[in-house]
């Protein structure tokens, strides 16, 4: 996971260091609230809302497992890097917002395969495909610069996630349908706000900021307890295993002493 981590960091540097002063500040999407600003920083709403998704961890708890650990950690750079994104719009903060959104997906996956697929070989495969995708999409994202394709990308992105939490729910008798229609709805606020901008629509992406994240990360939550579950459950199992039986005619306390 920290491999990862760091070659997105690289992918980061390597854009950054290929990008010259000029076309810095320079990409192909603005928001609907800077675009009702001739595409002129800051966009104030967008900004200062972004800080919610950093508190989110803090507030509903972080998980105990990996990878949703790295989910909550993404989740909480997030935050100052989308402020930073919308604040200035400029490219670094346009690419540490949609890498760090990258990396939550990715995370969430790679938990979603361990969850969904017992079977080693079966688990490995898609967690390679996983990794194939995330590295193409910074590859298109961050290097090649077709940044314009990001909402596509990463809506792509979502399919297998959103596929994998609702078999590992019905497998484990798990929530989940709220936690989808909050984030649904969150990204439906955002989708309208892009396609018919205006005064009032511009706070979709407002919405999209508090709901979007809070229903998956409280996913994230209910399938790190699951998986806190399983580990405890497969340690009772191989603890009784493990440990030689005891005679009942054997005195512990006499055993403890030599």
């Amino acid at each position: 996971m920290i491999f990862q981590t760091f070659l997105c960091l690289a992918f980061f540097a390597m854009s950054y260091a290929n990008v010259n002063n000029t076309e810095i500040t320079k990409f192909e999407h603005n928001f609907c609230e800077s675009r009702l600003q001739n595409n002129q920083p800051p966009e104030l709403y967008n900004a200062y809302t972004s800080l919610a998704i950093s508190v989110f961890p803090f507030v509903f708890g972080f998980p105990k497992h990996q990878p949703y650990v790295n989910i909550a950690y993404a989740l909480a750079f997030n935050g100052f890097a989308s402020f930073h994104y919308h604040y200035y719009l400029d490219w670094v903060g346009k690419q540490a917002d949609e890498i760090s959104m990258i990396l939550a997906n990715y995370y969430g996956l790679n938990g979603l395969i361990g969850l969904a697929y017992r079977n080693k070989k079966n688990k490995q495969t898609y967690q390679f495909f996983n990794m194939l995708y995330m590295y193409l999409f910074l590859i298109v994202n961050t290097i090649i610069k077709y940044d314009q394709y990001f909402p596509d990308l990463y809506g792509i992105y979502l399919i297998p996630s959103i596929y994998l939490i609702r078999k590992v729910a019905l497998e484990n008798n798990l929530p989940y349908k709220r936690h989808l229609f909050i984030s649904f709805i969150g990204g439906l606020c955002w989708i309208i706000s892009e396609l018919h901008c205006t005064k009032t629509t511009q706070y979709g992406h407002v919405v999209w900021h508090f709901l979007f994240p809070m229903g998956f990360y409280k996913i994230v939550l209910n399938y790190d307890a699951l998986q806190h579950k399983l580990t405890n459950s497969l340690m009772l199992v191989v603890l009784p295993v493990a440990m030689p039986p005891v005679s009942p005619n054997v005195n512990i306390l006499n055993i403890l002493s030599h």
